[in-house]
Order: C-alpha cells, then sequence, then structure tokens
C-alpha cells in the first residue's frame, strides 16, 4: 500500500512538471530569459517554504551542522543542476529532446545501483527502464523522429541534466533516511537560491523593469513547476527506491506531449501515442514484484 502512495505521488508531481515544460516553452518564445525563470521559480518557492515553517514548524528546520553540505549538495547540483540544464536544454533545441536526454537519468541510477549494491537490480527493473527510455523515444521523436534538432551545447545540457536528475534521486534517498520530507525540501531549495543569487544578483533581475503581472506569472509558474510537483516527488520518494521512482517519473514526457496538443495545438500521430502506452506500460511492469521497502 505505501508503495501504491509512492506511485502515485510521483505521477502526480511529474503531470505538474510535463504542465510546466510546455509552458516555458511557451515563455522563452516571448523573450523570457532562461536563468531569470529558473531562478524565479526556485526563489519564490524557497521564500514560501521558508515562511510556512517559520511560523508553523520550526522545529523540522533543525539540522545537524555537519549535514548542511549533504542538503548543498541536493539543493545546488541536484536542483539547481537539473532545472537549468533542462531548461536551458529546452531553450537551445526543444522540449521533446530535452526530455528524451533528461530520461537517460534512470538508466544512470540502474547503473549506479549495479556498482554500489545499494539496491537489488532485478530483470524486472531493467526490462521497465528499457521500456521506459524507448516509450519516451517515440513519444518525443515519434512525429517524424526527426528529434536530433540539438546543437553541441545543447548536448552537454542535456546529458548534464540527466546526470543531475538521477544524482538528486540517489542522494535525496539517502537524506530521507535522516531527515523529514520537509526538512530535506527546505534546505535543497535554500541553498539552491542561495547558489542563484551568487550566480545572477537579485538587482540584474529588478534591473530589467518587470511589470506587476509578468512578476505574477513568475510566482505562479514557480508554484506549478517547482513547489507543488518538489513537494509531491520529495514525499513519494519515501515510499520507492531511487531506481523506481525515477522510472515512474517518465511519465512526464507523456504529460508534455499531451499538454503541447491542448496549448500549442501539435497534433499526436499513432507513434507518439504507442510510445506513452509504453511508458504506462514500464510503470505496470514495476508492479510485478515489490520488494519490501527500507
Amino acid at each position: 500500500m505505501k508503495s501504491i502512495k509512492g506511485y502515485l505521488f510521483i505521477l502526480a508531481a511529474t503531470t505538474f512538471w510535463g504542465i510546466a515544460a510546455t509552458i516555458a516553452k511557451f515563455l522563452f518564445t516571448h523573450n523570457v530569459d532562461t536563468l531569470t525563470l529558473v531562478q524565479l521559480r526556485m526563489t519564490f518557492s524557497c521564500i514560501v517554504l521558508l515562511i510556512y515553517f517559520l511560523i508553523f514548524k520550526p522545529h523540522l528546520l533543525r539540522v545537524r551542522i555537519r549535514d548542511l553540505y549533504k542538503f548543498a549538495l541536493l539543493g545546488i547540483l541536484g536542483a539547481a543542476g537539473s532545472n537549468f540544464t533542462y531548461y536551458y536544454t529546452i531553450a537551445a533545441t526543444n522540449v521533446a529532446t530535452a526530455i528524451l536526454l533528461q530520461y537517460l537519468a534512470p538508466l544512470i541510477v540502474l547503473f549506479y545501483a549495479i556498482i554500489s549494491r545499494e539496491e537489488k537490480i532485478t530483470a524486472i527493473k531493467t526490462t521497465a527502464g528499457m521500456v521506459s527510455l524507448g516509450g519516451c523515444y517515440l513519444a518525443v521523436a515519434g512525429k517524424d523522429f526527426s528529434i536530433i534538432t540539438i546543437n553541441n551545447i545543447g548536448m552537454l545540457t542535456g546529458f548534464a541534466s540527466a546526470f543531475c536528475w538521477a544524482f538528486t534521486n540517489i542522494w535525496l534517498k539517502r537524506l530521507l533516511k535522516q531527515y523529514n520530507v520537509w526538512t530535506s525540501l527546505v534546505y535543497a531549495f535554500l541553498f539552491a537560491s542561495l547558489f542563484w543569487c551568487i550566480i545572477n544578483p537579485p538587482w540584474n533581475i529588478f534591473s530589467a523593469g518587470y511589470d506587476t503581472k509578468t512578476w505574477g506569472i513568475f510566482f505562479g509558474f514557480a508554484m506549478i513547476s517547482i513547489l507543488i510537483p518538489h513537494s509531491l516527488y520529495f514525499s513519494g520518494m519515501r515510499y520507492l527506491t531511487a531506481s523506481r521512482g525515477i522510472i515512474t517519473a517518465t511519465f512526464e514526457p507523456i504529460v508534455a506531449i499531451v499538454s503541447a496538443y491542448f496549448i500549442l495545438n501539435e497534433i499526436l500521430n499513432p507513434f507518439q501515442i504507442f510510445g506513452a502506452v509504453m511508458v504506462l506500460a514500464a510503470i505496470g511492469i514495476l508492479q510485478l514484484k515489490q520488494e519490501e521497502f527500507v
């Protein structure tokens, strides 16, 4: 039953992420700076969480000083790294290419699990990983099989996003053995936000002269692309292994292509629909044998 909760949390998270990817592409075509969008959505999410927990649950903010570097790695390399490289790849190439490259991450997690022996890798997990990757390919490239709309920088940032996303899942599982999910989320957002403030000081953003409507769009995008889905994903990872969690997250591109159909009027063809079915099948394959959650 706990594993079912984990799958539902992660599927809900990927629904928000998939829709957000389509909205981000729309914003990029309207001259919204990639770094500004990535930084503000993280910063706004961090501010909302910090205010809430400082007022209502300050005890969840208590951590050991010697563990701060763990949250820093999750926030900077994990959250900030995966978000920026993913959205930069979207801006440099397209949504389909960015999603496909990032979702090489399940294979990285499976490979890490094999060499580290942190979890048991079964034929079921391996099959699910390969089926989900194939489904992702058909879903995002099946329109005309010309997915290689990519430049060298886009290729590099795409692979970097896969590495950062894989690291996020592996490192998060370790942290959740020591700390509450909300503690991990708050500090990850805090370190990611501080990192962005160093890279791009706030006064640079204010000098851009965004109007009230644009600030409202930034805030709303932060809620649907970071705060809500990350809260759901972190919660779901309490109940699943890193490999099961990240394979389930391949549902995101399915949401992305469906949302692109409704928002950007992009047509779906039979190959893309079959790819979506393959991803759903991969998630179903994971249910064939559940290991005891530790």
